[in-house]
């Protein structure tokens, strides 16, 4: 069996043995399917397990690990999709708040059913540890961002300090938690955690500058929400311009009968005239270049470095 076989063995038969009713069991399988659209099939567990692998694992030490991370991550997912209002075309946004509430609590609880698994109980010690750190950390970085819809602006410094809690955190953790399992020496644990730290940065930004012109099922510019294109366009325009942002976004929240195709190509010109596209692309390349450098330290055989040079190529 290939590494996704596997990790689905695994899940199903975690699920069997939850004493879950069919139908709870039905809609997890069915957000998860839906989830793999997002993030491709396994994202989180094939992260964790690449890290494992690379620092000498095995597949079996890591995969109750990266199997707990990838149910982690989709109950981040839908919780962050409820407080944000976004990704309404997604299934756990079509059902009532509360019942998507209890599915991810279901989900949540299912990743620390799956870390219980882990034989060795120093690596279950630590593996939790940065799965409730992961946690508080993200869950202060969505207050914080919370905080910040309400401010007029925000600087650089705040915007990246939210997202290394948030997207940065997951994919730092996934990566400790595969060093970890892969009984990874703490430089080593240290070097990977950076390396995932920096991975969920590049996404961020990537989605950022996605989502900023997706008015359609994101709520960025509508909630005028603080990520970099929009953190960005405020310190750079000048009043008359500010303005014009602002009542963009004023009429994007009202709804499309208001935010048009004249109203959309504005916003495009906007941002492709007051450089956005080049300013988040330079840092975005930043980053990759910081993941490169960062793996060219790490003292691990070449081959079995592939795989992690290949999330940045």
């Amino acid at each position: 069996m290939n590494m996704n076989q596997v990790i689905a063995k695994e899940i199903k038969l975690l699920l069997t043995i939850s004493g879950l009713s069919e139908g709870v069991v039905s809609i997890i399988n069915s957000w998860l399917d839906s989830n793999f659209k997002i993030n491709g099939r396994y994202g989180w567990a094939q992260l964790t397990l690449i890290t494992c692998e690379g620092t000498g694992g095995t597949l079996e030490a890591g995969l109750q690990g990266a199997v707990a991370m990838e149910l982690y991550a989709l109950a981040a997912d839908i919780l962050d999709d409820i407080q944000d209002q976004d990704n309404n075309d997604l299934p756990w946004r079509k059902v009532p708040p509360a019942q998507a509430i209890n599915l991810a609590t279901c989900i949540l609880v299912l990743s620390y059913k799956a870390l219980s698994t882990i034989s060795n109980r120093r690596h279950f010690k630590d593996v939790s540890n940065v799965l409730n750190q992961m946690g508080l950390q993200a869950c202060d970085g969505q207050f914080q961002e919370f905080l910040n819809d309400g401010k007029e602006k925000i600087s650089l410094e705040e915007y990246f300090e939210i997202i290394k809690k948030k997207s940065g955190g997951l994919t730092a953790s996934a990566c400790k938690i595969g060093a970890i399992l892969g009984d990874a020496e703490q430089t080593l644990v240290n070097q990977l955690e950076k390396f995932g730290l920096t991975l969920g940065l590049m996404s961020q930004i990537k989605n950022d500058f996605h989502d900023f012109l997706n008015i359609e099922t994101k709520s960025d510019l509508v909630k005028g929400r603080k990520t970099l294109p929009f953190v960005y366009l405020l310190y750079v325009l000048n009043e008359i311009k500010a303005e014009e942002l602002k009542r963009l976004s004023s009429l994007a929240s009202i709804g499309p009968d208001q935010f048009g195709p004249k109203e959309r190509g504005q916003l495009r010109e906007l941002v492709v005239n007051e450089g956005t596209i080049h300013y988040c692309s330079v840092i975005y390349e930043m980053y990759k270049q910081r993941a490169k450098d960062i793996l060219d330290g790490i003292p691990i055989p070449e081959k079995r470095k592939e795989k992690l040079i290949q999330l940045v190529r």
